[in-house]
């Protein structure tokens, strides 16, 4: 018996084409990587250019 790979491209649930607005694991990732490079600039880069300590 040969072994084959199944080539279904749909992932693990396929009924999230049919939903409005769907996240999979790299938006989520993606967005919280940018939320948590925003907090590091406002939260420590920003006071220091503010104070002009950078410039």
């Amino acid at each position: 018996m040969k072994e084959a790979v199944q080539r279904n491209w749909e992932g693990l649930t396929p009924g999230k084409k049919s939903q409005k607005l769907a996240f999979d694991q790299a938006t989520l990732l993606g967005s919280l990587a940018i939320i948590i490079f925003a907090y590091i600039i406002f939260r420590f880069i920003y006071p220091l250019i503010d104070k002009g300590v950078l410039w």
